[in-house]
């Protein structure tokens, strides 16, 4: 009897500290998890490809009245510290950090952003990463996919590919194959025609 009390009571305590070490990684995780990290959240289900073919999704295409509310004066500070400075580099990067550049906090921020682009911080640093990334690739055809991944701002391959799915419908290989298929260049230097303007 007391060996099945004892074998009871040590289950129970594995169990509570299996809870508390679960509990303190993912709290860990939580206030680790900036833009640059490996967790992914905030993304709904993977968008279709962009009719368009490659473009990436970004400030302007929420279907949003862009001069409606309260939010504007701060987004459009927002929007010099992304374009301008482009803060989004900065792999460290955090919305309480970027809200103290505004004079503003991180939930007046948040609320903004959400309520102007329909995005979450992450998927809005996220986007304007994967511009980043397609712009640097048309500039050095050499740039290898880790190449990009480090230079945009992105800690994590795996962070990289899923925001570069969300915001284009391709992986990084394939944007950077078809855009090479569609921009090359013959012997005589002219550009080759697209094979869909042609047909």
């Amino acid at each position: 009897m007391l060996t099945y009390h004892y074998l009871a009571a040590v289950d129970i305590l594995l169990l509570i500290a299996t809870t508390i070490i679960f509990i303190y990684l993912f709290v860990a995780h939580r206030r680790s998890s900036g833009c640059g990290s490996s967790g992914v959240s905030g993304y709904g289900p993977l968008r279709g490809r962009d009719a368009g073919g490659m473009g990436a999704r970004g400030l302007s295409d929420t279907g949003l009245d862009e001069g409606e509310d309260q939010w504007d004066e701060l987004i459009g500070r927002l929007r010099t510290l992304l374009d301008v400075e482009k803060i989004y580099l900065d792999p460290n990067i955090r919305i309480s950090d970027v809200a103290s550049k505004l004079a503003s906090n991180k939930t007046t921020l948040s609320k903004a952003i959400k309520a102007k682009t329909n995005k979450n911080f992450c998927q809005l640093v996220h986007s304007y990463r994967v511009k980043e990334a397609m712009s640097l690739f048309a500039q050095d055809r050499g740039l290898t996919i880790a190449d990009l991944c480090s230079k945009v701002g992105f800690n994590s391959m795996t962070t990289f590919n899923t925001a570069f799915g969300r915001n284009t419908g391709f992986t990084p290989a394939e944007w950077c194959r078809e855009y090479l298929k569609n921009n090359t260049i013959d012997e005589r230097g002219s550009a080759k025609k697209n094979k869909k303007s042609a047909s």
